[in-house]
């Protein structure tokens, strides 16, 4: 059996990890940096996960000085020997996104051993890293030496026309959710509708929105809504504390992966109304594809989002999406729903629907293989 290595760093999910561990018809190893969760995952499942130290590239790493912290734009890549041993054993890579040091890192050792390199980028506009060096120069090494993109959604497709990349050389499959462990179930009434809000708490996750309107909602619903916020924290996190103490706000702080699932079971609506992120009018980000949205998809919920990056075209046409700071109709459209529990009900059967078609685990991960093994098998 042919050995594939998925390879992540720094940002390191757990649902990249379940991605991995679905492989069949190629042996996976997941190939990253130490993560605790993952750890316990892998020796759950027996997935082969192949932890390795990060190093500062060229010794240096300006931005953890500055910030005093790791994040995906830090100079850093895998301890060079121990990756290089750990891929001479595979027989093809998979990195993520082109600037990250290591995907040039892993670039550059498939040139040297010879392997065929796949690259899984979810980017889905022209980022900043495309000109700023060495962000750059980690972008050409990569998209230069990858052999097939794996694009997650339609719109990453503007990203990489940047770079000319041939239409041969691109296939779009989605990134899928364990919907075996994301499902819905009926809920008992409480006499509240439950909004839940996953993710950090920053302004360009919406959340700045959602906590403005909250007050005027709990007011037109006449206190029939409770508003459940799990994070690791972010600017807002003050704020909300603030707010639990006089309004039917629960903050639960963070949230592992394993309790999320019950987490979403017990809630009514997802309410994420991302807002594309600038600094100094330049876009740092916009949401790529939104793993919380599928989750809450796949668990039966209907969706209160907005028309930011790739969340359209995961959550479709049923649920309510809005523009982007319109706060007017993000008041609205949580009354509509919290209103009408049939309508609720309608559409979490409809999103159930949709995830289980478009976006299983198990069968975009076959589907994942049927391709690999087509094209370099």
């Amino acid at each position: 059996m042919k050995k594939i290595a998925i390879i992540r760093a720094l940002d390191v999910r757990l649902i990249q990890a379940e991605f991995a561990a679905q492989f069949s018809k190629l042996k996976p190893s997941f190939v990253a940096n130490y993560e605790e969760e993952i750890q316990l995952y892998a020796k759950k499942t027996g997935l082969n996960y192949i932890d390795i130290p990060l190093t500062p590239w060229k010794m240096f790493d300006p931005l953890s000085l500055v910030f005093g912290k790791r994040f995906n734009k830090s100079w850093l890549w895998f301890e060079p020997k121990v990756l290089e041993k750990s891929l001479s054993e595979m027989d093809i890579f998979q990195v993520q996104e082109p600037y990250f040091f290591y995907s040039a890192q892993v670039a550059g050792l498939a040139k040297k051993l010879n392997k065929p390199l796949i690259c899984a980028p979810w980017t889905s506009f022209i980022h900043s890293s495309t000109y700023i060096p060495p962000y750059s120069l980690n972008v050409r090494r990569t998209i230069d030496q990858t052999d097939l993109f794996i694009v997650r959604t339609k719109r990453v497709n503007r990203y990489l026309s940047h770079f000319k990349v041939p239409e041969n050389k691109k296939v779009l499959i989605y990134h899928g959710i364990d919907t075996k462990r994301f499902y819905p179930k009926k809920r008992k009434d409480n006499g509240k509708v439950k909004i839940l809000f996953v993710g950090q708490l920053h302004s360009h996750k919406g959340f700045d929105d959602l906590l403005e309107i909250f007050p005027k909602l709990v007011k037109e619903t006449k206190g029939k809504v409770e508003l459940v916020v799990a994070s690791q924290g972010g600017e807002l996190k003050d704020k909300v504390i603030a707010m639990s103490k006089n309004l039917p706000v629960t903050y639960k702080g963070y949230v592992p992966n394993y309790r999320l699932p019950e987490l979403f079971r017990q809630s009514d609506i997802f309410c994420g109304p991302s807002k594309d992120w600038h600094s100094f009018g330049i876009k740092r980000t916009e949401e790529g594809f939104g793993f919380v949205f599928a989750e809450a998809m796949a668990s039966g919920l209907p969706v209160v989002t907005n028309r930011c990056g790739g969340i359209p075209e995961l959550v479709g046409n049923d649920n309510f999406t809005n523009e982007q700071g319109d706060k007017k109709a993000l008041l609205k459209s949580l009354c509509t729903l919290i209103i009408d529990g049939e309508m609720r009900r309608d559409i979490g059967l409809k999103n159930r629907n949709r995830i289980v078609r478009l976006f299983d685990l198990n069968r975009q991960v076959k589907k994942e293989e049927r391709v690999i093994l087509k094209r370099f098998f």
